[in-house]
């Protein structure tokens, strides 16, 4: 449903920038930086940004202190939604209370909240004890929808869409009709809402303004939230969609004719100086070759290509490895000094690229979302993988990858393995 009437797409000029508080900040903001009003403002918007869209990053400390960045943001978000208007979310697995929270309030205010889980989100969202989905079952929500239930699933499935034995519902996913002065806000993220992905490397894309990618993701959560089965949903009417307003553009899983991020990188076709790939992914397997061959050839081509990495397959790591151009980095911090034992890792699922891209040269260009480098995450899974063309926001994705590369370790890795 439309809240609002469609608007003229909106030309934002930087005083416009100014006024919503366009950021490239990626740690918490101060008070100030939290109100209600606009978007938080830690840093000043480039002259250059085309539309309104910022950033938020978990980096947490050495020894795994928590940073709940994403978490904090979510909770703003929410806290600034008034009666009568919409709230959507779409999860993987959620237990950590403090955003069901905000939800709760948000309905109590007179907010439509409407939230999708997996069914079973890894185990995590059927655990007796979870306190994030109390919250959400005694909240009054418009709707509750735990997918994977109904006739149509096969034996196995926990998704909304793919409908095959491991099919999950991987999305990260909230949209806000109004939050404070922002309207039709879209935040894609990494990050489950559990208490451990805060001592994990995650990302957020979040962008607000742009009414058709609002309604674009307002027709996907309807089809996840009916539990429309389609295990090549990537070419149906929504499985991807490109705004014409900010050319903000979405490619969905499951999948089934090829594999669109080895198609977005082989765009990647000419050397110039300084150009680049930066990879920060939380998987990255064997059944994915494609990637591998595409990074390859174009660490071949001249360009940098840097992959910090959770875990890789042998393969996809013997093809990489010692290629030219190329430097690999397994993150897998479990110091036994640790706080509480915890492990700091990736868990985003970040491309940012630097130069000659579908013909056109100096651009600079990020992919992110929910999307693993597997095969589940192309055939199988309930996945959002986004491209975002914008100044501050692939000089906030670069600069969070720079903290990445700097940061990445191998330390007691569980596999035994600083490699794979």
């Amino acid at each position: 449903m439309r809240l609002l009437p469609r608007r003229t797409p909106v030309r934002v000029v930087l005083a416009a920038c100014l006024a919503v508080g366009v950021t490239g900040a990626g740690l918490p903001g101060s008070p100030a930086a939290v109100a209600l009003a606009a978007a938080p403002a830690a840093g000043a918007p480039a002259a250059a940004d085309p539309f309104p869209a910022y950033t938020r990053f978990n980096i947490p400390a050495e020894d795994g202190t928590r940073d709940r960045a994403i978490e904090d943001e979510l909770v703003r978000l929410a806290d600034g939604v008034p009666a009568g208007s919409y709230i959507r979310a779409v999860m993987f697995s959620w237990s950590s209370p403090v955003v069901a929270e905000a939800l709760a309030r948000a309905a109590a205010r007179g907010a439509v909240v409407r939230v999708v889980l997996d069914e079973t989100g890894g185990g995590v969202n059927t655990r007796a004890d979870n306190a994030a989905l109390q919250v959400l079952r005694s909240a009054n929500l418009d709707d509750l929808v735990i997918c994977g239930k109904t006739a149509a699933a096969v034996a196995g499935s926990t998704a909304c869409i793919g409908n095959r034995s491991n099919s999950i519902n991987h999305n990260k996913i909230f949209t806000f009709s109004t939050s404070g002065t922002m309207k039709r806000v879209v935040v894609i993220s990494s990050q489950n809402l559990t208490f451990s992905q805060n001592n994990y490397f995650n990302s957020a894309l979040i962008v607000h303004e742009d009414y058709d990618l609002y309604d674009h993701f307002t027709a996907y959560f309807n089809d996840l939230r009916a539990q429309r089965k389609n295990n090549d949903y990537f070419n149906s009417a929504n499985g991807y969609y490109k705004s014409p307003n900010t050319g903000v553009t979405v490619y969905h899983s499951p999948r089934a004719d090829s594999d669109t991020l080895a198609n977005r990188l082989a765009e990647v076709t000419a050397y110039e100086p300084g150009c680049s790939v930066d990879v920060a992914h939380a998987q990255i397997t064997d059944a994915r070759p494609e990637v591998a061959a595409q990074l390859r050839r174009i660490g071949r081509m001249g360009c940098r290509v840097r992959v910090v990495y959770g875990s890789m397959g042998g393969t996809t790591y013997a093809t990489l490895n010692g290629q030219p151009n190329i430097s690999l980095k397994k993150y897998h911090d479990a110091e036994a000094s640790n706080y509480d034992g915890r492990v700091v890792t990736v868990h985003s699922k970040n491309v940012i690229i630097r130069g000659t891209f579908a013909g056109v040269p100096g651009r600079s260009i990020v992919f992110t979302g929910s999307h693993n480098i597997t095969e589940p995450a192309l055939h199988d899974h309930d996945e959002t993988l986004v491209k975002i063309e914008h100044p501050t926001v692939w000089n906030d994705f670069h600069a969070n990858f720079e903290t990445l590369w700097s940061r990445a370790k191998c330390v007691n890795p569980d596999n035994g393995s600083c490699t794979t």
